[in-house]
């Protein structure tokens, strides 16, 4: 069984620029490109986008924490409420950092309410 002309990429990012990568992999965008946006999700997706200040020039370690902080409250509220979250961030280090974070942040105040499920013992 010969291989040639077979070739499957499966992506499963946020990618806003799905196009661009379909051309950069020559593959036909009438025939050969699938895309699925909100519209085929079963739960609609709802999204949040936090700004925050940053000092002149780059970003420096009080600003990252700043962030951390931030979205910690964010998903720590939106946990309470009995919702799920998902948190989306630039690189594969900053995905452990956050949760890390999180983990700790939660420790520290004991603020485990929302993120982990009670076991109930009948």
């Amino acid at each position: 069984m010969s291989q040639q002309g077979i070739r499957i990429v499966g992506l499963s990012a946020t990618l806003p620029n799905y196009v661009d990568v379909a051309r950069f992999l020559r593959v036909n965008p009438y025939k050969g490109l699938f895309f699925f946006d909100s519209r085929f999700r079963p739960v609609p997706l709802a999204q949040t986008f936090i700004g925050v200040r940053k000092p002149s020039g780059s970003m420096t370690k009080a600003a990252y924490a700043e962030m951390d902080e931030v979205c910690y409250e964010k998903v720590h509220e939106f946990a309470q409420q009995g919702h799920q979250v998902l948190v989306f961030v630039h690189a594969r280090n900053a995905t452990a950092n956050l949760a890390f974070f999180f983990r700790d942040r939660a420790a520290k105040f004991v603020c485990y309410f929302g993120f982990i499920l009670e076991r109930r013992i009948e």
